[in-house]
């Protein structure tokens, strides 16, 4: 296993326990962080408190159970490629969600300097009954 792969298992861990302390240890102080327009939260976020805040708290604040499982992974030691799977139930709505998604991290110096999302927003979007 890479120290990437090493890097990014342990940045799942920390979203997923609401570590701030361990997710700010493992991301760039300048990380970019390239989310889709139309997932919550999405657009360019730019340095780690950032990322902690507009990605991080608001995704655990708008789901309940929030998770991001790593289905299949594509070590290449500096870039490790995500393929996985998204769930939550939304909390305002109370309706479960299943979303599909691609992660590229950039890892340098044992940081993630960049991560790009790619991500299928529609099961979100029907959670949070944005279509009428």
């Amino acid at each position: 296993m890479s120290t990437g792969l090493k890097v990014v298992e342990k940045v799942y861990a920390s979203f997923s326990a609401q570590n701030d302390d361990a997710a700010r240890e493992l991301l760039a102080d300048d990380v970019q962080w390239i989310q889709c327009k139309g997932f919550p939260g999405g657009g360019h976020h730019r340095g780690r408190d950032e990322v902690i805040e507009k990605v991080m708290h608001a995704l655990h604040g708008e789901w309940n159970s929030f998770s991001a499982t790593m289905d299949e992974v594509i070590d290449a030691d500096h870039h490790v490629i995500v393929l996985g799977t998204y769930r939550g139930v939304h909390s305002l709505t109370g309706k479960p969600m299943e979303a599909v998604f691609a992660h590229v991290f950039d890892i340098e110096d044992g940081k993630v300097a960049r991560f790009r999302q790619y991500a299928d927003t529609f099961p979100m979007h029907a959670a949070m009954e944005l279509f009428d």
